[in-house]
């Protein structure tokens, strides 16, 4: 979107983006169409989208749920970057940033690189404010590092991005679908998948062609896993997104995602924008913060002790 958007009156600026990406105006006082609540979301976010949607805070979020396994190692995460840094790093790394999307550098033989061009572009990375790209105001209270982690490689490169969609309505059983994106720094696919791995009756985009890859096509072994890391990870809200990697048949969270594709992207048929918005549970409940969490439990704790007493 242009600059000028920045000029405009709030409600403006969010129903230009909703426009043009849509070509209908959004009714932000009672959203029902998936992409109406996510560019809610984006306009009014909740202060826990910042902490989750952070890859390094997040990190606790996940041991604490589901256990520190499904972390991805990390070597280090800086909010500067200098050249002696790397030289505490393995020969192969990711390099990324913690408050957007996109900004990723594969080092597969740091030997090879030019670490000066890599201080210059993680350090411009720290620069950049990612929630005016989109509109997409929690990324603002992130803030910015560069993360080191350990690169999940295969030989034909980055391995299969599932990304679990769950869905939390207000009565009933979660709702997931599975979308299989592979080739990411190549020839990109994507599949649709539900939770029992069968085709789904609609499309997510529009621009990326199916793989007929029998490994992408094939449901994982451990299906049933990915989809309980998921459903966990996903539980307290209405819905969210969660990255998850096979790496040596073990599973990896990437990411948590509030917003994904910052809500611009189309379902075909245009219908399903309305069912799968039912399914998400509105309105949205702030989460307790860990401090509160924590004294919730200790009050708890000094309860029981009091009845025993």
């Amino acid at each position: 979107m242009s600059p000028v958007l920045d000029l405009l009156p709030e409600v403006v600026e969010y129903q230009l983006r909703y426009l043009k990406r849509h070509g209908k105006l959004c009714n932000f006082k009672d959203p029902k169409r998936l992409t109406e609540k996510l560019h809610h979301r984006m306009r009014y976010p909740l202060p826990h989208f910042s902490r989750l949607a952070d890859k390094v805070l997040a990190r606790d979020y996940i041991r604490d749920t589901v256990g520190e396994k499904f972390n991805v190692p990390l070597y280090d995460a800086v909010e500067m970057v200098t050249a002696s840094q790397f030289d505490r790093l393995p020969d192969v790394f990711v390099m990324k940033t913690n408050n957007s999307s996109g900004s990723v550098r594969i080092v597969a033989d740091k030997s090879r690189e030019n670490i000066a061009e890599l201080v210059a572009l993680g350090n411009s990375w720290l620069r950049d404010d990612f929630s005016k790209c989109r509109g997409e105001r929690h990324y603002k209270a992130i803030r910015p590092q560069v993360l080191f982690e350990q690169a999940l490689l295969t030989p034909n490169g980055p391995p299969a991005d599932y990304k679990v969609h769950v869905f939390n309505p207000a009565e009933g059983e979660s709702f997931l679908f599975v979308q299989v994106i592979n080739g990411r720094f190549g020839r990109m696919t994507q599949n649709l998948y539900s939770a029992d791995w069968r085709s789904l009756p609609f499309r997510l985009g529009g621009t990326l062609p199916p793989s007929t890859d029998a490994a992408v096509t094939a449901a994982p072994d451990n299906l049933s896993d990915m989809l309980e890391v998921a459903r966990r990870l996903g539980q307290p809200f209405g819905y969210c997104r969660v990255d998850l990697y096979l790496f040596e048949q073990r599973i990896y969270v990437g990411e948590i995602t509030f917003t994904p594709g910052a809500g611009a992207f189309k379902l075909h048929p245009a219908e399903w924008d309305e069912k799968l918005g039912t399914l998400f549970r509105w309105p949205e409940m702030p989460m307790p913060s860990v401090a509160e969490t924590i004294s919730e439990r200790s009050s708890h704790f000094h309860d029981a002790v009091n009845e025993l007493g």
